[in-house]
C-alpha cells in the first residue's frame, strides 16, 4: 500500500491524506492546499480513481482482500 501511495503525485497523496486520514472537509482541504473548492473536489475524485487503478494492478491483492472479508464474516 505504501509503495502504491508513494507512486502517486504529491498533490494526490496530500489531498487523499487530508480528506481520508485527517477527515477534513472539502473546503478545509481546499484552503489548506490553496485550491478552489471545485479543484480540491476534482483532485480528490481523480486521486481516488488513480489509487484504485494502481491497487487493482497489484497481483493477488483482490484475492487477499476477499479472504480477509470472508474471515471477518466467519468470525461474526
Amino acid at each position: 500500500m505504501q509503495e502504491t501511495l508513494a507512486s502517486l503525485e504529491p498533490l494526490d497523496r496530500e489531498v487523499l491524506a487530508l480528506r481520508h486520514f485527517e477527515q477534513l472537509t472539502n473546503s478545509e482541504t481546499a484552503r489548506e492546499l490553496g485550491l478552489s473548492e471545485a479543484a480540491a473536489s476534482n483532485r480528490f475524485v481523480r486521486a481516488l480513481k488513480r489509487l484504485k487503478t494502481l491497487l487493482l494492478a497489484v497481483p493477488g491483492l483482490l484475492d487477499q482482500a476477499s479472504r480477509t472479508d470472508e474471515s471477518r464474516e466467519a468470525a461474526s
